[in-house]
C-alpha cells in the first residue's frame, strides 16, 4: 500500500469516526435537553470537535438532525434484526415479536425519537421527513413480522395488527414516562396478553 493510499485511508476513518461523535451527541442531546436546546453549538462541545469541523460535516441543525434520525431508526431496525425471532413455535414467536416491539421502545435512543415525534408535530418540515422515515422504518418490522409469523401473515388484517401493536406500544410507553401516571397504562404482561388474543382473533386466510 502507497503512502498516499494510507493517508487517504486514515483520512477517511477520521472523518467517518468525526461523523459518528457528531450523530452519537446530537442523539443524546436530543434525549436529554429536547429539541429546542440541541444546538450546534451544543453538539460540537459534546462530541469534541469545534463548531467550525461540526459546520463542515452538517451545516445546519437541519441537516445534523436528518442524519441523526435515519442513524436512529438504523439503530433500532439493527437491533431488532440481531435479537432474531427464529425460535420456537410460531406462536411463540409471536410472543417474542411483541416482546422485541417493547425492548425497542425502551432503548436508551428511544427518547430522542419521541422527542423528534413531538417536534413534527408542529414543524412541517421537520414533519414531512419524520413521516419518510418512520413509514420505512415500519415496513422493516412489517417485513420481519411477516418472515417470522407466515401463516399468521396469511390472515386478514395481519398488517393492521402489526401497526396497531407498535401504535398500542409507543402510546403505552409515552404516558409511561410520565411521573405518577403508572395507574394509567397497563402492564405490559397484561398488554401483550390482549395482543396475543387479538392476532389469535384475525380472519381467515386471505
Amino acid at each position: 500500500m502507497s503512502t498516499g493510499t494510507r493517508a487517504s485511508r486514515r483520512q477517511v476513518d477520521r472523518r467517518a469516526a468525526t461523523t459518528e461523535r457528531l450523530l452519537d451527541a446530537t442523539i443524546e442531546c436530543l434525549a436529554e435537553d429536547g429539541y429546542v436546546a440541541t444546538t450546534t453549538r451544543r453538539v460540537a462541545e459534546r462530541a469534541g470537535v469545534s463548531q467550525g469541523a461540526q459546520q463542515h460535516y452538517f451545516p445546519t441543525k437541519a441537516a445534523l438532525v436528518d442524519a441523526a434520525m435515519v442513524r436512529l431508526v438504523d439503530q433500532l431496525l439493527a437491533d431488532a434484526v440481531s435479537r432474531g425471532l427464529d425460535v420456537g413455535t410460531e406462536p411463540e414467536r409471536a410472543g417474542a415479536l411483541l416482546d422485541l416491539i417493547w425492548e425497542i421502545h425502551h432503548l436508551p435512543v428511544t427518547p430522542a425519537v419521541l422527542e423528534l415525534f413531538n417536534v413534527a408535530r408542529t414543524e412541517p418540515a421537520m414533519a414531512k421527513r419524520v413521516a419518510e422515515i418512520v413509514c420505512g422504518g415500519m415496513g422493516e418490522v412489517q417485513d420481519l413480522a411477516a418472515t417470522a409469523l407466515p401463516s399468521y401473515a396469511g390472515r386478514a388484517g395481519f398488517a393492521d395488527f402489526v401497526q396497531i401493536a407498535m401504535a398500542t406500544v409507543r402510546g403505552t410507553v409515552v404516558v409511561a414516562n410520565i411521573p405518577g401516571a403508572a395507574g394509567a397504562h397497563p402492564t405490559w404482561p397484561v398488554l401483550r396478553a390482549h395482543l396475543l388474543e387479538s392476532l389469535e382473533r384475525l380472519g381467515s386466510p386471505a
